[in-house]
């Protein structure tokens, strides 16, 4: 049976279909009413499936956690439950491979927020790296970091050496691939903005682009705009400093903040 099949007898789009397969969304208790009878599951185990949907509508650490804005904690989820994150950063270090240091100085800069508050921030941002030590599949990350973001200090000199060597560790992690764009690379069309691209493990599911403003985070769902992004991932993938360069140049620049 296919997931066309399916999603014509819950009348929704494919989408939803994909989006149950890979785990990004629960299915809901009323759409497994409908579709366990129709996948032939046998009358004794329906209610079993039931209760299942009920334990998984459970929230994640980041749910209703005060330290993360509302419009990012979906933003959370997505990365707990992805396959793989490719993402280009053109103003700061990537937040799941920031220092303490580094993000207590990002988050304080401009901030009017208490004190106590400042640190459950820093602490939940920390805490995101755990997904990439989660039990079953590690999360794959592929991150490509503008020169000047590496070369911009924030917090200090101390904090910047901190932060550089600890990427320059990072690059001998096998599931964490580090390139930098470096400034003499040319114009590219990252120049238009930061992007993390989202996949899931299900090869049906389009995946995710998630762009950020000054107002929040917005999630781009469409196929076609999310393979637009793809190409351009591709781009800065090639016009950047390959993966044995970037270990270089990082530990050259740890050497420029001690």
């Amino acid at each position: 049976m296919r997931a066309r099949d399916i999603a014509a007898r819950l009348r929704c789009g494919q989408g939803k279909i994909a989006h149950m397969e890979s785990m990004r969304n629960a299915i809901s208790g009323p759409d497994l009413e409908i579709m366990l009878p129709f996948l032939g599951v046998p009358a004794e185990r329906i209610d079993w499936y039931l209760r299942l949907a009920e334990v998984a509508e459970q929230k994640g650490w980041w749910d209703g956690n005060q330290a993360i804005p509302e419009w990012f904690s979906l933003y959370v989820g997505l990365e707990w439950g992805a396959s793989e994150i490719r993402e280009w950063d053109l103003g700061f270090v990537p937040g799941i491979l920031q220092t303490r240091g580094y993000a207590d100085a990002v988050l304080r800069d401009g901030s009017s927020a208490p004190k106590s508050h400042l640190e459950k921030q820093a602490e939940a941002r920390l805490r995101r790296r755990d997904v990439l030590a989660r039990d079953g599949e590690r999360l794959a990350l592929h991150a490509i970091i503008d020169e000047s973001a590496l070369r911009r200090e924030v917090g200090s000199q101390e904090v910047m050496f901190e932060q550089v060597e600890e990427l320059a560790k990072l690059c001998t992690t096998p599931q964490v691939t580090l390139q930098v764009m470096a400034l003499g690379g040319g114009p590219h069309r990252g120049q238009l903005g930061s992007f993390h691209l989202v996949d899931f493990a299900n090869a049906d599911d389009p995946g995710v682009v998630y762009v950020e403003n000054q107002s929040g985070g917005s999630c781009l769902e469409e196929p076609d705009v999310v393979e637009v992004f793809r190409h351009v991932f591709d781009e800065l993938t090639m016009k950047a400093l390959s993966i044995s360069e970037t270990e270089a140049f990082l530990r050259r620049l740890a050497k420029d903040f001690a």
